[in-house]
């Protein structure tokens, strides 16, 4: 599961990362076990006494940080290499947990301006959204293919309902792991790729760049996009009309 991300790393050795939704900790300790560098992160409490255990059940002596996206800009200014936003966290945001909830692209658009600003210039974005609905699958619902986590069989299955007034999808998930059987409903933000790649131009990325093929499950699609550097030139342009009357 770590093969994909573990290579990407591999390509920041050195560099300074962090996993702004870390949650539990699932891929991210196994790759921080297999001595990748990574700063954690989540906003909520409940997920990170989750990863506290889960670290400690590997041996590992990782704390995460408890931090809200919206304070992240203000509290790492210019400071990463690469944020990593795994896990359709982005499309879940705000709405995930609320019994009625409400879309909003601005609320996207703020996040995304947060994990901007947290970014050294010329430092990248990866970040996750749902794959698009499969118009030819025959079944209702969508069944992904098992894994075995840390000795226990996890299997997931859910039908997704497109709620295009509200912006919303609605996630209806039965989730098995073990013995153990867990249903229950979601909600997430309708964003499809066209309108990610908005969004993050809109924040002031470039470079917005699908990974084809190189996603952790069959479910998630890829994107990266970069902080430009700034233009340290602009400071010396002369105006145009300044030349010419000059003349």
């Amino acid at each position: 599961m770590t093969e994909h991300l573990d290579e990407l790393l591999s390509s920041f050795a050195g560099a300074t990362v962090m996993d702004c939704s870390v949650g539990t900790g699932f891929i991210t300790l196994d790759l921080i076990r297999e001595g990748h560098s990574i700063i954690c992160a989540d906003g909520s409490a409940a997920m990170l006494e989750r990863f506290e255990a889960n670290a400690a059940a590997l041996g590992l002596d990782t704390k995460p940080i408890h931090l809200d996206w919206a304070d992240l800009g203000g509290t790492f200014p210019g400071v990463f290499d690469l944020i990593i936003c795994r896990g359709n966290s982005l499309v879940y945001a705000d709405v995930w947990d609320e019994d009625t909830p409400a879309a909003g692209a601005a609320a996207i658009a703020g996040h995304l301006r947060s994990m901007y600003a947290a970014l050294k210039p010329g430092g990248f974005l990866y970040v996750d959204i749902p794959v698009p609905a499969d118009p030819a699958r025959p079944e209702d619902r969508i069944h992904h293919t098992p894994c075995e986590v840390r000795g226990r069989r996890v299997s997931v299955s859910e039908s997704i309902t497109l709620l295009a007034e509200a912006g919303l999808r609605r996630w209806d998930v039965r989730m098995e792991i073990g013995d153990e059987v867990f249903s229950f409903t979601r909600h997430s933000h309708a964003l499809d790729r066209e309108h990610l790649t908005d969004a993050l131009r809109r924040a002031g990325f470039t470079d917005p760049v699908p990974l084809e093929g190189n996603t952790l499950r069959d479910h998630y699609q890829v994107l990266t996009a970069r902080k430009p550097f700034p233009n340290v030139m602009k400071r010396f342009a002369v105006p145009v009309p300044a030349l010419t009357e000059s003349r």
